[in-house]
């Protein structure tokens, strides 16, 4: 199954940076021997054949050794999308580990196996809340421990780890009657339940400050419960429901410098949303100056949508491409030929594989040279006999080529005037 033209192109934007497509890619002429066009059309496992043989006709060259390394990278990448779209994660973390081992320096492959990791850190957590909700609370550990490891930093675990170690303990004896009721509701994971029975411990034991610190620390998990909700919307796009969540984050332990930092991203995805849809807009109406303006703005604010943002502009490069495709149409049917193939030209500089484009071009460049053969033919000729029939060729591909329709008709009237 092949990615979409957009994905391949960003995998061939990764192979590009190196600058060694320029210099390696194929010179007789076939696409199936092109490196770079078999990366950008999805052809990834071809792309290393290809550039695996070249390596092994010549094992001196460094470009070429270069180019497989690179063209081994793109595959490594496209393998862990792939499995990482499919929740196959711990295949994606290998994938993208091994082009990683490649080269560190690939910020690409660093930056999935990020997402990657904290994906995997979120799955445990969600069933780390979920056990803890059921009371199985050393179950519960033991995924908050795997969270941790997948992502150190992934919001609530440690919080959520702690409390449910609290608990173990507390169940093996050390707890205190005083908490009873407090600690029965937070063993079942009723976190508001709990919150309000040490806010009253709190309020009528106000020398036991033991009270407050349980309060403090069920509303923690509450903030991180909250956080770990937001962060899900938020993973999934839903930038609006992860606001609401980090805003209630934020109300239940204002100190949390997570759920500020979320909420604060979450505005910001938000207004980013909103720039790529009047982005889109634009595009429609017909107006890719306001258009571009937005998507680049967007770009700019976004840590989460930068793929949707490069969507835009791709929509935006592709309808500037059809506008000047269209244009060259209009003149090549308006038998502007010469200035049909010059627009052509200015969209091949783009788009090198656009459409029907270099044939077309090809094809208008043809008639251009055979129509002035054909008319300095018929201006050598010496009788109109010999005149007619060039430029009647020229009628059959150019008719309004120069002077050709005047000419014909003056030498078709039986007195030849």
């Amino acid at each position: 199954m092949q990615e979409s033209p957009l994905t391949a192109l960003c995998l061939t934007a990764i192979l590009a940076t190196t600058g060694v497509f320029a210099g390696c890619a194929s010179t007789d002429g076939s696409k199936d021997t092109d490196v770079s066009w078999l990366v950008y059309h999805g052809r990834f496992e071809e792309a290393v054949r290809v550039a695996a043989d070249a390596v092994q006709r010549n094992p001196d060259d460094a470009a070429a050794v270069a180019l497989h390394r690179d063209a081994t990278i793109a595959w490594h990448l496209e393998q862990g999308r792939r499995a990482t779209f499919e929740d196959q994660d711990d295949l994606a973390m290998s994938a993208f580990r091994e082009a990683l081992a490649i080269d560190p320096a690939s910020t690409e492959a660093a930056d999935w196996l990020r997402k990657t990791e904290r994906k995997v850190a979120l799955r445990e957590l969600d069933l780390a809340l979920e056990l803890h909700a059921n009371d199985q609370i050393a179950e519960a550990v033991e995924h908050y421990e795997k969270a941790l490891a997948a992502d150190p930093e992934v919001p609530g675990a440690k919080a959520g780890r702690e409390l449910a170690i609290l608990l173990l303990r507390y169940r093996a004896g050390l707890g205190l009657r005083y908490f009873k009721d407090g600690l029965h509701a937070y063993s079942d994971y009723w976190l508001e339940y709990a919150r309000s029975r040490f806010s009253y411990a709190a309020k009528y034991q106000t020398t036991d400050e033991r009270a407050r610190d349980r309060q403090d620390q069920v509303q923690e998990l509450l903030a991180a419960q909250r956080l770990a909700t937001g962060r899900m919307h938020e993973e999934e796009g839903r930038f609006g429901a992860a606001r609401g969540e980090y805003r209630t984050a934020t109300l239940l332990d204002p100190e949390n410098l997570d759920a500020q930092a979320a909420l604060e991203r979450a505005r910001t995805e938000l207004k980013v949303t909103e720039k790529l849809k009047l982005a889109r807009i634009e595009i429609v109406r017909g107006r890719p100056e306001k258009a571009q303006k937005l998507a680049e703005d967007a770009i700019a604010m976004t840590t989460a949508q930068k793929d949707l943002a490069d969507g835009v502009l791709a929509e935006l490069r592709e309808s500037r491409f059809e506008t000047i495709y269209r244009d060259a149409l209009a003149l090549e049917r308006d038998w502007r030929f010469e200035e049909a193939a010059a627009r052509y030209d200015d969209l091949l500089v783009e788009a090198q594989f656009y459409k029907d484009s270099i044939a077309r071009r090809d094809t208008l460049q043809e008639y251009v040279l055979r129509a002035a053969e054909l008319y300095a033919k018929a201006d050598a000729a010496a009788t109109p006999e010999e005149q007619l029939a060039p430029l009647r060729q020229i009628e059959l591909f150019w008719p309004e080529y120069r002077d050709v329709p005047v000419r014909i008709r003056a030498l078709e009237k039986p007195d030849g005037t």
